[in-house]
């Protein structure tokens, strides 16, 4: 017992004097980091922040790097004024590395030899030109670090002789990048000769206006280097001005000067990767590296992006070889005055359909038709008029009763008293226009589910076009992240390459999702009687109704489980056989057919009956035989009669029509049962279509949530070098069939809707509040003559 004491003893007192004696935990090392700026830019303060957060996620947990806002320090975009503000910093013993941001600046720090403390200078955008050596890809020079560009000229040059050819070039450069560096000319002038091209250089200042003035007015093409000193406001101007006088412009700093009108660049925006570089740069020199020995290439991607608004406005039309890879922006026509949404586009059919108007001239001649029939049970009368001239002997042995000449008039008459057939016939051509207004409906129902579906047709290939557009835009990002990791030696060239491959295929389909694009406009402007190529905007609004899909959307609410499914399958068959414009017309056929076997089977008894009449008189005479008075005759003549016809025999023939018109109304009520059926059978199956595919929008919809943000996971992995390529393009791959799967799940639905409403007879579904809420009320009433509760 003594002994164990004694050993805790012991222990307590070796923990206590570890605690005592052990030192205290040490703090982070503390760094400031300057930086100079060349002078202010618009995206000085995104691209801060954005440094800034790059160098704090890598070497947080390792040292505290602050950057004080007095070591900040803007020029004045003058070689004097730089080299004053990095002096001072290099002086500062506050400051621990410097980042000399710009230009101007970069110049400045490369080409002073051996520096007191670590500088980074990220900007040399021609090393050779500048006079600035290296030493086995690296500086060479005691504490500077440099990030150099490689030569862009030439791939802009081919690039943009690619889009549109010139043989005069006006080439902007920065004035004061050229006053503060002194090199030689422009490398564009070197390449004149090369190329086949006059060149021009315009050295441009803080005025959008007077760089314009500069340009000669024989020059074919613009190409503008790094104009950071003009503001947002004068590079609108400049780009405005070269528009103005179609002139196409090619940009050296990438993708942010084509956003804002140039013409064309082989790169998209190059700072992201450059700050992360420096990033990357800072946290090895931290880590002990020393800067002179850190590696100074750096590799650019290229990505050919056109601005397709500048190319219409200034008539500059890319190849198709251009278009297939290039990244387009303003692709879509913004000044289109012609919007389409579904009602309207149904309505515009209706107006506009050929077919729909030729039958319904056809339907209005039916109605005269009717009216004709009816005209032989209504009282015919006639009016005549007659001079006559005979021969004088003639007229003297007629005594008096034909005269030599004379003019006369007469009034007829006549009216059916009652004729079967006649009566037949206006009864059977009423249901025939019976008939006639059922086939214009069945063209009706056909033209809106016809111009409601190429609609939505329109709607899914521009949705399936966007899902592309992203999934292509991830690539080239994807494509960006190896580049880096292949940098900073993660990865090899083989997955740059991979991810090269990856882009030329999701450009091949954003073409392809863009030709059936087109290919349902064309389809929708037929339909719709427009000239097939014109452009139209769509307004989704009226597709994207809570209403129609959806947790609260009527369909759901009948067909939340197979009990209330089977009911609203009854009541949909049995709206169907009711509306159905086919059965309407086959009931008026029938109808038609069944007063024609009356009609045959009456005539076999019953005569016609009709009333004639007529009264003549002669108004003049002369001549021969002129004289009737002697036999007592005037000059007026009437007659009634009442005339009965009855076929007593027709040869057998009415027997024979008898027994025709029973075979052919035995025939169509056989079609009518086959119909009906068949309806009921098409209802039946349409609704349970719709009720798939509804529930499955909110299973798509999961999968496809599901699918992002695992790919957001394996993105962010990917960046961090923790994951492989091919995790990545399965987990891309994955996300791009999720999405196109919801979206073809909606679009699906509405289709089997309208499929459902066609089988019905009856577009409620998809008509206005009011149409759809008396369908939910005819719903309702249905299930409770059921007896069957439904869920509010």
């Amino acid at each position: 017992m003594r002994r164990a004491s004694r050993i805790l003893a012991i222990a307590m007192f070796i923990g206590i004097s570890l605690v005592i004696t052990s030192p205290a935990r040490a703090a982070k090392p503390l760094v400031h980091i300057g930086i100079v700026v060349d002078g202010y830019w618009e995206r000085d303060q995104e691209l801060m922040e954005l440094l800034k957060t790059e160098i704090l996620s890598l070497t947080e947990g390792e040292f505290d790097v602050r950057f004080p806002e007095d070591k900040i320090i803007y020029a004045d975009w003058t070689a004097g004024g730089v080299k004053s503000v990095l002096d001072n910093l290099l002086d500062d013993p506050e400051v621990d590395i410097v980042i000399a941001g710009g230009v101007i600046a970069s110049n400045d720090a490369a080409t002073r030899g051996p520096l007191p403390k670590p500088v980074i200078a990220p900007f040399i955008i021609d090393a050779e030109l500048q006079g600035i050596l290296s030493k086995d890809g690296t500086s060479g020079v005691k504490n500077l670090n440099y990030v150099a560009f490689p030569e862009p000229v030439r791939s802009d040059l081919e690039a943009f002789l690619e889009i549109v050819r010139f043989k005069k070039l006006a080439v902007l450069t920065n004035k004061y990048y050229s006053e503060a560096l002194q090199v030689p000319p422009h490398r564009v002038q070197a390449m004149a000769e090369e190329f086949d091209l006059e060149v021009i250089t315009v050295q441009v200042g803080q005025s959008a206006a007077e760089a314009l003035a500069d340009i000669p007015e024989d020059a074919e093409a613009v190409y503008i280097v790094s104009l950071t000193q003009l503001s947002p406001e004068e590079f609108d101007m400049l780009t405005e001005g070269l528009i103005e006088r179609r002139l196409p412009s090619f940009s050296q700093m990438g993708d942010c000067d084509v956003r804002e009108g140039a013409l064309a660049c082989v790169r998209g925006d190059i700072f992201p990767r450059i700050l992360r570089r420096m990033a990357i740069n800072i946290q090895r020199i931290l880590l002990g590296e020393e800067p002179g020995s850190i590696p100074v290439a750096f590799a650019i991607g290229t990505q050919m992006t056109i601005n397709m608004a500048t190319a219409r406005a200034i008539g500059v039309f890319p190849s198709w070889s251009v278009l297939t890879y290039a990244r387009l922006l303003n692709e879509e026509i913004e000044d289109i005055e012609r919007t389409v949404n579904m009602r309207g586009a149904i309505d515009e059919a209706l107006a506009a359909n050929r077919d729909l108007s030729a039958k319904q001239y056809y339907v209005a001649a039916g109605k005269q038709q009717v009216n004709e029939s009816r005209s032989r049970l209504l009282p015919h009368v006639d009016l005549s008029a007659l001079g006559m001239a005979i021969d004088e002997d003639r007229a003297r042995a007629s005594f008096g009763q034909q005269p030599e000449r004379a003019a006369s008039g007469s009034v007829a008459a006549s009216q059916i008293i009652y004729s079967e057939r006649a009566w037949a016939d206006w009864s059977i051509q009423k249901s025939i226009q019976i008939t006639r207004r059922a086939e214009l409906e069945q063209l009706r129902l056909d033209i809106i589910q016809d111009a409601a579906t190429a609609y939505l047709d329109v709607l899914r290939v521009k949705t399936f076009e966007r899902i592309q557009r992203e999934n292509l835009k991830r690539t080239e990002k994807n494509l960006e992240i190896a580049r880096v990791r292949e940098t900073v030696g993660v990865a090899g060239p083989a997955e740059v390459y991979r991810w090269e491959s990856e882009i030329a295929t999701s450009r091949k389909a954003v073409t392809d999702a863009d030709a059936l694009r087109r290919v349902a406009e064309v389809e929708l402007n037929r339909l719709l009687n427009h000239p097939l190529e014109e452009p139209f905007l769509t307004n989704e609004d009226d597709v994207y109704d809570p209403a129609l899909y959806g947790e609260e959307a009527w369909y759901t609410r009948f067909t939340q489980n197979p009990m209330t499914l089977v009911i609203v399958r009854d009541f949909m068959a049995e709206e169907g056989v009711r509306n159905s414009p086919e059965l309407a017309a086959l009931d008026a056929a029938i109808a038609a057919r069944e007063r024609a076997l009356r009609s045959a089977r009456r005539t076999c008894w019953q005569p016609d009956l009709a009333l004639d009449g007529e009264v003549s008189r002669t108004f003049w005479k002369e001549g021969e035989g002129s004289d009737a008075s002697a036999l007592g005759l005037d000059d007026t003549n009437w007659s009634v009669g009442l005339g009965l016809s009855f076929p007593l025999i027709a040869g057998g023939s009415k027997m024979a029509d008898n027994r025709k018109t029973e075979k052919e109304l035995a025939q169509l009520k056989m079609e009518r049962e086959s119909l009906a059926e068949r309806i009921e059978q098409r209802v039946r199956s349409a609704v349970f279509v719709a009720s798939a595919s509804n529930s499955g929008i909110e299973q798509s919809r999961l999968a496809a949530e599901a699918a992002a943000r695992s790919l957001e996971v394996v993105s962010d992995a990917y960046s961090r070098g923790v994951v492989s390529i091919l995790d990545l393009l399965d987990a891309q791959n994955a996300a791009l069939v999720a999405d196109l799967a919801a979206a073809n799940a909606m679009y699906d639905f509405l289709v089997d809707l309208l499929a459902v409403d066609r089988a019905t007879g009856c577009f409620d579904m998809i008509g206005t509040d009011e149409e759809r809420q008396g369908l939910v009320e005819r719903v309702e009433a249905y299930f409770k003559h059921r007896g069957v509760a439904l869920d509010r």
